[in-house]
């Protein structure tokens, strides 16, 4: 009996290290292929599709990041809910400040969420161009950032192209959230595992309507989950471009940025159930063999309980790699990164608290998004 179960622990400790040992490989891989910048194209006229609703922190500064880019041809269609939402003042001036500038109004849609509708107005308005950026209202890109976007889609393998949210510290806390979100962006680096992220991501527009794309968008709720099944049905590729990770604010509380972790996990159990599946097993089992490993060290089985604790380490190590790699592919000043030490050391915290989400969603029956909400039930019924 003490036999098999040494055996079994070792096998588990062997996997649980080599599985560790795959997730900081993917780190390296993706540096390798994209350490060198994408060749920049501004031949396309583009449009960029803007939802906007509420009070959004730095909401002038955002939408002005947006407006000014370094490149030749594009317009920001902007779309709010109505003239009575918080945001209407800012966004009006800045459609009279700017010529390439248009705001106009949700088209309402009971069978979409309300940011679906809203993309969907817009993209009835915009009329003649090459190419769909869709972004959110909370993010503050560099100026290169929709000249890199849009950039590799003169490959016609790439159906779509994606960026991704990132957070600056300023204390402690906002180092953690900083740090989980980091962790989170390691596999958009596989084609396989990838997603384009609905705050940052462009298109084609004539793949866009080939793919029937706002078909499916007029009875879905994630716009981008949606749109990545879509494009990779069709056998097109979603390329993460590194260079086009765009500043958010960072200034919530960790409870609020679970609690939102906690929904985009629920989304994937909805969209990607055997990603979702996969991923709950190896990160909640992982969770559940750290602390059998220092119990069956007290046993004295050593060999296979270092083994399962040898994750802790991986988790720092990834930490590392993880900061270093992205502060070198990023378009932003490495001074901005805050204290780089504190992202490693924080790795074995986010990895539980990933567990923790995976447990909760697992069992999540509805989703409360900007005020609507949403169950699964709904979505099947569509």
């Amino acid at each position: 009996m003490y036999t098999m179960l040494y055996q079994i622990f070792l096998i588990l400790g062997i996997l649980v290290s080599l599985g560790s040992l795959g997730l900081i490989s993917i780190l390296f891989i993706g540096y390798i292929k994209n350490k060198q910048k994408p060749r920049i194209d501004t031949s396309k006229q583009v449009t960029i599709v803007v939802p906007c609703k509420g009070n959004i922190p730095n909401l002038q500064k955002n939408l002005e990041g947006i407006i000014h880019q370094e490149y030749p041809n594009y317009r920001v269609v902007i779309i709010l809910d109505s003239t009575l939402d918080p945001a209407f003042p800012i966004v009006a001036s800045l459609e009279k400040k700017y010529r390439n500038v248009h705001v106009i109004f949700t088209e309402k849609n009971p069978c979409s969420s309300g940011k679906i509708a809203a993309l969907l107005t817009g993209i009835k308005y915009v009329g003649e161009t090459d190419i769909f950026v869709f972004a959110d209202a909370d993010i503050l890109p560099h100026r290169l950032w929709l000249a890199y976007l849009v950039s590799p889609l003169k490959n016609d393998h790439i159906g779509a192209t994606t960026g991704f949210r990132w957070f600056f510290p300023t204390s402690l806390k906002t180092t953690l959230i900083a740090a989980w979100n980091m962790a989170t962006m390691t596999s958009l680096f596989l084609s396989m595992s990838n997603y384009a992220w609905g705050g940052s991501m462009a298109i084609r527009k004539p793949l866009f309507e080939s793919l029937n794309i706002a078909e499916r968008w007029n009875t879905g709720f994630s716009d981008d989950l949606l749109l990545t099944e879509v494009v990779k049905k069709a056998g097109y590729l979603i390329k993460f471009v590194p260079q086009t990770v765009a500043e958010s604010p960072v200034e919530i509380t960790i409870t609020d940025f679970i609690r939102w972790g906690t929904q985009q996990f629920t989304w994937m159990r909805w969209y990607y159930p055997s990603i979702f599946y996969l991923s709950f097993c190896a990160l909640v089992l992982l969770q559940i063999l750290i602390p059998v490993g220092f119990i069956i060290i007290a046993l004295g089985y050593m060999v296979p309980g270092i083994l399962l604790i040898l994750p802790i380490g991986y988790e720092i190590v990834y930490g590392l790699i993880g900061i270093l790699v992205f502060r070198k592919l990023m378009n932003y000043p490495r001074s901005r990164f805050g204290r780089l030490v504190l992202y490693p050391f924080f790795m074995p915290l986010i990895f539980l608290l990933y567990a923790y989400s995976l447990l909760v969603s697992s069992v999540k029956k509805e989703i409360i998004w900007a005020g609507r909400h949403y169950r699964k039930e709904d979505m099947i019924k569509k």
